[in-house]
C-alpha cells in the first residue's frame, strides 16, 4: 500500500547546498518523489505552518520562527513510500529534531550542525534541514499550506 509524507526542505539545507544530498538519502531508502514546489516563505505561510507549534509554545516561538524563516525559501516535496508508513520512516530518517541529539545515519546526525539550546540563544529556530509530516491529519493540512489546489487533489486522503 503505497503512503505519502510531505517533507520540506529547510532554508539551511538550501543555503547549504544540501538539496541534492538530503534527496538522495530519501530515495535510497526507498521513497519516490510525487511532487515539488518552491516557495517563498511569507509572514501569512509560516505562521499557518507553525500556528500549533505557536500555540503550544508562545508568542516567544512566533517571533524565533519569522526571525528564522521570514524572506527566505523551502522546497516542500511530497514523497511516497511502498509501506504503509511513509510518514513513520520520513521521521526515522530525518532523525531527531535537534540535530545534536540525533542517531549517526539519519540526516539531522549526518548533516546537522545547529542545536535548539543555541537556537533559543539566538532567538531563532533550530536549524535542522528538514521538516516532515508527522500525521496524516498534518500532511493534509501542509498540503493545503504548501502546494496549489491542483497538486493538493492528488494527495487528498481517501474516505
Amino acid at each position: 500500500m503505497k503512503t505519502h509524507t510531505l517533507v520540506l526542505l529547510k532554508p539551511d539545507a538550501l543555503e547549504r547546498g544540501l538539496s541534492e544530498l538530503v534527496v538522495n538519502r530519501f530515495l535510497d531508502a526507498g521513497f519516490a518523489v510525487e511532487a515539488v514546489g518552491y516557495r517563498p516563505v511569507t509572514r501569512a505561510l509560516i505562521l499557518a505552518h507553525y500556528a500549533e507549534s505557536i500555540q503550544r509554545v508562545g508568542p516567544e516561538l512566533e517571533t524565533r520562527v519569522l526571525n528564522s524563516y521570514l524572506g527566505r525559501h523551502m522546497v516542500p516535496l511530497v514523497l511516497s513510500h511502498a509501506t504503509a508508513d511513509a510518514i513513520a520512516k520520513a521521521r526515522a530518517l530525518a532523525g531527531a529534531t535537534d540535530p545534536s541529539k540525533a542517531a549517526p545515519g539519519t540526516i539531522r546526525g549526518d548533516l546537522g550542525t545547529d542545536t535548539i539550546a543555541a537556537a533559543i540563544a539566538g532567538n531563532r529556530v533550530c536549524e535542522n534541514l528538514v521538516h516532515c509530516s508527522d500525521s496524516e491529519e498534518a500532511f493534509q493540512k501542509e498540503m493545503a499550506l504548501w502546494f496549489r489546489p491542483e497538486t493538493q487533489r492528488r494527495f487528498r486522503a481517501k474516505t
